[in-house]
């Protein structure tokens, strides 16, 4: 991530700032105005949306990158219209020298997940379904040229990435599901010399996959307890991360 312009990194910090002190959330033109919109004094409202999504996007590539200075923030759907929340602060924690991610919660997250987890959703079986139709369409053309090691590396992927579930549930008029919901429901038969038991795959999927989330939940808190320890994070984080980010605002400020 290059760096982004001062005058993009003041408009994320008065942005965050301001976010902090409103917990409940604030409106786009709130915002717009806190970086220097003036209704009516200034019409080219657009001018000033940009830098606010630019601002955003700074703060979120900074996130993912891990990149002190900066905050994130989201929309979240407040009846017919949207709120911002600020959600997190990268800050620098000065005894370790590591750039961490400290929550700036608002007052309520809750309606902000639910927007985003049914956007999500709809993202997903869209993005899905594009890539069951191209993982079919590749199979076909790797069966009819005889490559066999094609076939087997599409087929591994459309396990993977649920074009397979997609197709399979598509192709027996059933509602969509994972591939271990679908083989379920299939029959078990012979065809000549071949016995196809589903249901006794389907049963293996489910029990390894249990298997894997009581070990995941056994990991993670082993893990939880581990980052508290190493990462020394203070108790008054928040604090100070909100402390760091209004003096790196007034730094940008003076050399402007």
């Amino acid at each position: 991530m290059t760096t982004p312009a001062v005058q993009g990194q003041t408009d994320n910090l008065t942005i965050g700032i301001f976010l902090t002190r409103h917990p409940y959330g604030a409106e786009l033109d709130d915002l717009l105005q806190e970086i220097g919109w003036v209704p009516g004094a200034h019409p080219d409202r657009d001018h000033f949306a940009r830098r606010f999504r630019y601002a955003q996007e700074i703060g979120r590539d900074a996130r993912r990158d891990r990149r002190a200075g900066y905050f994130t923030w989201n929309a979240q759907r407040f009846g017919r219209i949207f709120v911002y929340k600020v959600t997190w602060y990268i800050w620098r924690n000065p005894q370790s020298n590591i750039d961490q991610t400290i929550p700036m919660f608002s007052a309520d997250l809750g309606g902000m997940r639910e927007f985003r987890d049914r956007y999500l959703d709809t993202l997903t079986a869209t993005t899905r379904g594009i890539g069951a139709g191209h993982d079919l369409q590749e199979l076909r053309e790797a069966d009819a040229r005889g490559d066999s090691h094609d076939v087997q590396f599409i087929q591994q992927r459309m396990i993977r990435d649920g074009g397979l579930g997609e197709i399979l549930s598509g192709y027996h008029g059933l509602p969509y599901a994972d591939i271990e919901e679908v083989i379920s429901q299939l029959p078990s038969h012979a065809l000549g010399s071949i016995n196809f038991n589903f249901q006794q795959s389907a049963k293996k999927i489910r029990r390894l996959q249990n298997d894997l989330e009581k070990e995941q939940a056994r990991i993670s808190n082993q893990l939880s307890d581990w980052v508290k320890l190493q990462t020394g994070l203070p108790s008054n984080a928040y604090q100070l991360a909100l402390q760091d980010a209004q003096n790196r605002l007034s730094r940008l400020r003076s050399t402007r």
